[in-house]
């Protein structure tokens, strides 16, 4: 069977595709990451501290065969951090499971920070979570992180790298 890979595409490609899946969804900032992965076909687990670091599952695993896939989030993490965690999840999915396609199973533990495939899923879920013609819309309303954060529903650090993303040119 096929093994999921980086897609290997630039990050302002990764946005544009993630911002125009977001626009095809008719996905608008607030709304529930959770339906959507049902919506997709996804299952959300989750699990508590004491099996946190003895998960064998990985943080997705995608079983082509099922037509199905499952996203293990914490129970103890705040619901921003749990929904930049579905985004790039769902990035995962999209990108490197080509929708179900392709078997993929990533861990959260012992990941490298500069691995491919988890940068490209962070990349599509910011886009994802904050288009960024809306983003850029958002800020000449209001720059603040405070403001943006909560217009878009993600961390004050999310809404802030999003920020210096776009500020200094390298994000869509």
């Amino acid at each position: 069977s096929a093994k999921a890979v980086a897609t290997g595409y630039s990050k302002p490609a990764i946005q544009q595709y993630a911002a125009e899946f977001a626009e095809q969804l008719e996905f608008e900032p607030g709304d529930s990451l959770e339906e959507l992965i049902k919506a997709l076909g996804g299952t959300i687990k989750y699990q508590g501290v004491e099996d946190w670091d003895r998960n064998e599952h990985g943080s997705i695993v995608v079983d082509p065969e099922q037509s199905s896939f499952t996203v293990w989030l914490a129970d103890f993490t705040g619901p921003l951090r749990d929904r930049f965690t579905l985004a790039h999840e769902l990035g995962h999915y999209i990108l490197h499971s080509k929708l179900g396609k392709v078997s993929l199973m990533r861990h959260r533990h012992g990941l490298d920070k500069h691995d491919r495939m988890e940068r490209e899923a962070d990349w599509f879920a910011a886009a994802f979570l904050m288009p960024g013609p809306a983003f850029r819309k958002a800020m000449q309303e209001d720059s603040s992180v405070r403001a943006l954060a909560a217009q878009f529903h993600v961390s004050r650090a999310t809404a802030q790298w999003r920020l210096d993303e776009i500020n200094n040119g390298t994000g869509t």
